[in-house]
């Protein structure tokens, strides 16, 4: 983190500041088709109607994190709105957590609610954090996200700050209660128990050694599923942070034998791992692996810590998972 003096926040943004989706996102699969590959994702419930049948589900099954595509979208927007001199590209520090209700389907319909919950100023950076919650069609909560960023910020017209605007496809609504949810919020009905069976396991096990590549391609495929500017084919390009969150529920999927049994994530990046370099001919090994850290056998819940190493260099200062085993 950065040592320095507080300074004053921005006045506009004093409170808390709350949004929701002026429509509802369509989960098209299409789109969860690509977000699957580009994170290796590779069970056929994300690509096979007949196989996410066969397990119990309506439609294709998004991976864990397909719905940072929609979160991100809009925390983003959030962002470049209320922020002064906010880019993506300047965030230096980031802690985010997703916490998994129900998996999305092909075919859902998807509102957003954004909380802007604190503001803090130190002189060339923000510190802010935001909450987003995904509500199907019912109403009910199919995941939470939560983020606390550190963004460099820089001085807009002469030193003064930019005043807020109203972030696009959002509107502002009341902040009546907090916007984080507790489990009777959250989806009721009967879903598909995960099928896992991984054999005995025990505090301090290793889980398996993997490794990816990722392609240019592979970040391009990413940057489509969430609406951003991918980049000319040929030119050099970055793995993005929220790409290496999905890479990592891809690989726990893998190891679990069923991604709709995990229920939680949450990664602390490693200074200057926001972007990992790679281009059309180098692309990007990470090498996965980690420890169980925690196991229930009467709740049926094990807590992983995951380690992912590119180069050499740590992607993360921390990462965990929870999961579900049947």
């Amino acid at each position: 983190m950065v040592s320095a003096s507080p300074e004053v926040p921005v006045a506009p943004l004093h409170g808390e500041h709350r949004f929701r989706s002026r429509s509802e996102y369509a989960i098209v699969a299409d789109v969860m088709r690509d977000y699957a590959r580009a994170v290796g994702a590779d069970d056929p419930i994300h690509c096979d109607e007949r196989a996410a049948a066969a397990r119990g589900f309506a439609a294709l099954v998004a991976p864990p994190t397909f719905a940072t595509t929609i979160w991100m979208r809009a925390e983003e927007r959030i962002l470049d709105a209320l922020v002064p001199g906010f880019h993506s590209g300047r965030v230096v520090h980031a802690d985010r957590t997703l916490e998994i209700a129900r998996p999305l389907l092909a075919g859902d319909r998807i509102g957003c609610e954004v909380d802007f919950e604190s503001f803090r100023h130190y002189r060339d950076y923000d510190v802010v954090s935001v909450t987003t919650v995904l509500r199907d069609h019912d109403g009910q909560v199919t995941t939470t996200g939560s983020s606390t960023l550190l963004v460099h910020t820089r001085p807009v017209g002469c030193g003064q700050p930019g005043l807020p605007r109203q972030p696009q496809d959002l509107e502002r609504v009341p902040v009546r209660r907090r916007l984080r949810t507790d489990r009777r919020d959250r989806i009721t009905s009967a879903l598909p128990r995960p099928i896992v069976d991984l054999g005995p396991l025990a505090v301090g096990a290793d889980l398996p050694d993997a490794t990816v590549t990722i392609a240019a391609a592979d970040v391009m495929r990413h940057a489509g599923a969430v609406d951003s500017s991918a980049g000319a084919p040929g030119h050099a390009t970055a793995v993005p942070g929220m790409l290496t969150f999905g890479l990592i529920s891809g690989y726990l999927g893998r190891w679990l034998g069923d991604p709709t049994a995990l229920t939680k994530l949450r990664v602390q990046y490693a200074p200057r791992m926001h972007y990992l370099p790679v281009g059309p001919d180098a692309p990007a090994p990470i090498r996965f692996g980690g420890q169980v850290g925690w196991l229930s056998s009467r709740r049926r819940m094990v807590t992983v810590v995951v380690d992912a190493l590119s180069k050499g260099r740590k992607l993360f200062g921390y990462a965990t998972a929870e999961a579900r085993l049947g």
